[in-house]
């Protein structure tokens, strides 16, 4: 072996050398910048909930006769969970909001597949569809109150009847975006419908299912508070309108304020715990309140 074939072996082992250590340097500047992100996130999102705390400090400071500030709100809600006032009506409310919310993604994913399938049901249900989106959803639990009675079904229909066309439009769009070389492929391939929709269908529709559950969840959270506050004797609704006809701003405020901390540990703790395990297969992502 010569010595310069001796070099030019150096030089190649040396040469991998380099690249190696450019490599394993570039992924160490990722994962710098990606720790760095995170902290200017995570500092960015606490400066947003500072900056709610503060504005409300100071309505409270400057509007003190009508708005009452952050200790005293807390103080009373500490007084109706020693009562157990609280609880029992958050819990009702939860049940109904629960028990609209699976109704209604179950048959609006559903239509909504349908529709974005078939042109002529489209059609068909076009109609409909735009009449419940322009309704005005305080019509809804009139109507159904008025109909049916001051009864948990009347407000419970009423706010499937609200969340439905959300959800309908949302899986709709989501069924004409499927890509359909990949149907082709499972046709081709001599699949059956339900394999189809099992292994291609279903999976390309989880993001359009799971971003539309959080919207909905949010949505029925919020209109079961009117329903409840028009023509229910329980519920966060409900004491909302009791607080209000004594003027009594903290107690308004205390249920106001528990609802939105309780809707918020659902949408992070259990809608983000879903989408977590739905998209498992993808890279890692943060979620937060608004997905």
């Amino acid at each position: 072996m010569t010595i310069e074939a001796i070099d030019d072996g150096a030089r190649e082992a040396n040469g991998r050398e380099a690249r190696a250590d450019a490599v394993l340097a570039r992924a160490a500047e990722r994962a710098r910048r990606q720790r760095l992100e995170g902290r200017v996130g995570t500092a960015l999102q606490l400066a947003s909930y500072a900056s709610i705390l503060l504005l409300w400090l100071l309505a409270a400071r400057t509007l003190g006769a009508v708005v009452p500030g952050p200790i005293e709100t807390f103080e009373f809600i500490g007084r109706e969970l020693e009562r157990g006032t609280l609880l029992a009506h958050l819990w009702v409310t939860t049940q109904r909001v629960l028990i609209a919310f699976v109704a209604a993604m179950v048959a609006g994913v559903a239509i909504g597949a349908a529709m974005g399938s078939s042109r002529r049901l489209d059609d068909l249900l076009q109609g409909w569809l735009v009449v419940t989106l322009t309704v005005p959803r305080i019509l809804l639990f009139v109507v159904a109150y008025l109909t049916i009675g001051l009864t948990d079904r009347a407000l419970v229909l009423a706010l499937v009847i609200t969340v439905v066309p959300t959800i309908v439009v949302a899986i709709r769009e989501g069924t004409r975006a499927l890509d359909a070389s990949l149907l082709e492929m499972a046709t081709a391939f001599r699949r059956t419908r339900a394999q189809a929709w099992r292994h291609v269908i279903l999976p390309q529709l989880t993001p359009f299912i799971i971003g539309t559950a959080r919207g909905a969840l949010a949505l029925a959270w919020k209109m079961v508070v009117l329903g409840e506050l028009i023509g229910r004797t329980s519920g966060v609704g409900y004491q909302i309108s009791f607080y209000f006809q004594f003027f009594n701003m903290t107690g308004i405020l205390a249920y106001g304020v528990t609802m939105m901390v309780l809707l918020a540990a659902v949408d992070l703790g259990v809608m983000g715990v879903v989408q977590r395990l739905a998209f498992r297969w993808r890279a890692p992502v943060r979620v937060n309140s608004t997905g």
